[in-house]
């Protein structure tokens, strides 16, 4: 009832207007009139206009009937025809919706080479999820065999993971894999041990103390093994210290250090390290931790305002959270 109401307003309002302005020569007088009577009839077809639209094109309120008030307004009686037309269009003749809502697409290749690494759209979160969810035993072991050539931090904890599938063909390459990454640093260990009984040099204590740390760091050692790794470490970079003693030196037996939990003693060795020219961005993580670990939070929270601020980083997720 209401809509009748406002059309029929509408027209007569509107065709007072025009017979105002087509009839008689114009005077000021006869231009309020056509210009009151026009706006009227805006105003009436504007509210029709808002009340047949879709409910989600009537929010914003004042922008939708601004936006209907005008056009309707500044093109006399083309634009009420163009809305017209518009609202008849989509009322009745929608769009024709598709039911099928997903798109088939050809199976992509998993990388198997380590130069296809790099230029494919399977990185280690796209694998990971491949171990995951992915029913089918053949797709995992692929997934492994990709897995093997990623950057070792990347790959060790992916295998690790795999060691818990299933299928007993997934978790054998998993593990042959992770005995692979294993030896080869044992052999290095075993290399560089010979080299520095040849002749004991700084640099070849630190490479061995640098496999250790790796066994650990990656996760591939645990429980007493792991204990004795970073005791290894420690020994060895000790002795690269009383030959010549290095910034990155102390850095790493810092870490140990946390590793280890002595905090204290990892304080000293981080600001020797940057006493020895390091610069404090990149000890401070390490810093912000040890003084975190002894309970000196002010300390900690001073450390913390030097870790970067780039958006998605975990170190600026914590800066983030401190602040």
């Amino acid at each position: 009832m209401m809509k009748a109401w406002l059309f029929l307003q509408t027209l007569a309002f509107e065709s007072i207007g025009f017979y105002i302005l087509l009839d008689k020569e114009m005077t000021q007088l006869q231009w309020v009139g056509f210009i009151s009577s026009h706006t009227i009839a805006c105003a009436s077809y504007t509210l029709l206009c808002w009340i047949l639209l879709p409910q989600k094109y009537k929010t914003p309120i004042v922008s939708s009937v601004s936006f209907l008030f005008l056009f309707n307004f500044l093109l006399p009686l083309v634009g009420m025809i163009g809305t017209a037309c518009s609202l008849l269009v989509a009322l009745y003749i929608p769009r024709r919706q598709s039911l099928i809502t997903w798109q088939e697409c050809e199976e992509a290749p998993l990388p198997q080479s380590p130069g296809d690494v790099s230029n494919t759209q399977f990185g280690a979160g796209a694998l990971r999820e491949i171990l995951l969810h992915n029913d089918d035993p053949e797709r995992r072991l692929l997934a492994v065999s990709a897995i093997r050539h990623l950057p070792k931090p990347q790959a060790v904890p992916l295998l690790q993971l795999a060691l818990k599938d299933l299928s007993d063909d997934v978790r054998l390459l998993a593990y042959a894999s992770l005995e692979t990454v294993e030896s080869q640093i044992n052999e290095a260990i075993s290399l560089f041990k010979s080299q520095f009984q040849y002749r004991e040099q700084a640099s070849k204590a630190y490479e061995i103390a640098q496999q250790y740390w790796e066994l650990c760091y990656l996760g591939i050692a645990e429980g007493a093994l792991r204990k004795h790794y970073l005791e290894q470490a420690e020994h060895y970079l000790t002795l690269a210290n009383h030959l010549s003693a290095n910034a990155s030196t102390f850095l790493l037996l810092g870490r140990v250090m946390l590793e280890q939990q002595r905090p204290d003693e990892a304080i000293k060795y981080l600001t020797q390290a940057m006493d020895g020219g390091l610069r404090i961005k990149q000890v401070a993580p390490y810093l912000a931790e040890a003084a975190y670990e002894t309970g000196d939070y002010e300390t900690a929270k001073y450390y913390i305002g030097y870790f970067p601020e780039q958006k998605g980083e975990k170190l600026s997720q914590i800066k983030e959270y401190w602040a």
